[in-house]
């Protein structure tokens, strides 16, 4: 179990510092969020809560050291953000890629309306605007293209470290035995 978390931290690192490296190519709405999917990734594989909130909070406090925000911001949003896919995958069937398109993207925005709220209770002079709404959306749709391929490269180094193939929880559906 050890070797799978220490696999799937060290691809999330390594995500986040290609998502730096790819905003320096592409403005941050045409970039996607690989360090949130990444945490989406892991939350909709994982079995056990515990591993994967510390995962999701050594990620976002990662995250935070790397890019100079308020310390614990990306932290806390990253465990809810882990919450949300670990309950979303028990509960609903996220196995094809339009699922999984669509839950990354709702979670993407909800996400960045989540970091707008708390920048505005920190710092002074953040406005809603159009503009925004209009990033935020952007950015939720380009990371929602993108979270299958990152879901997919996740669900394979898990498995490689040794994590077994029946860990990818589907849906459970009961189905009544009638008698003969």
């Amino acid at each position: 179990m050890m070797k799978v978390f220490l696999a799937l931290f060290l691809v999330a690192l390594l995500a986040v510092m290609l998502e730096g490296s790819l905003a320096t190519i592409a403005p941050p709405p045409w970039s996607p969020d690989l360090g949130l999917l990444s945490v989406i990734s892991v939350g909709l594989r994982w079995r056990g809560m515990a591993m994967g909130l510390v995962f999701a909070y050594m990620l976002g406090s990662s995250v935070d050291a790397l890019s100079g925000s308020l310390m614990g911001l990306n932290a806390l949003l990253y465990l809810f953000v882990f919450m949300s896919a670990i309950f979303a995958g028990r509960q609903l069937n996220l196995k094809g890629a339009f699922p999984v398109m669509a839950f990354a993207a709702s979670v993407s925005f909800l996400y960045g309306f989540g970091l707008y709220l708390v920048s505005t209770f920190f710092i002074n002079g953040i406005e809603f605007s159009l503009r925004w709404f209009i990033e935020s959306f952007l950015h939720a749709l380009v990371n929602g293209v993108v979270a299958p391929l990152v879901v997919g490269i996740f669900s394979r180094v898990a498995v490689w470290a040794g994590a077994d193939d029946s860990s990818e929880r589907a849906l459970y559906i009961d189905t009544p035995v009638r008698p003969a």
